[in-house]
């Protein structure tokens, strides 16, 4: 099993999903995440969740 959570970076965007691993992140809180276009300021919209690691597409 592997942890997510779940951000958006615009309110009607798209959601993306982030190992939150050695962070304490709850819904609603606001985070600085790395991505493929650089570092992005977003909403935890969901999670922290456990799905299977068939789920999951690498990397996170």
């Amino acid at each position: 099993m592997i942890k997510i959570i779940g951000v958006k970076f615009r309110k009607p965007g798209k959601v993306y999903y982030f190992d939150p691993t050695g962070f304490t992140v709850q819904k609603g809180d606001h985070v600085i995440v790395e991505t493929a276009r650089g570092v992005e300021y977003g909403t935890v919209v969901l999670g922290p969740k456990e799905v299977t690691d068939d789920q999951v597409v690498q990397p996170l």
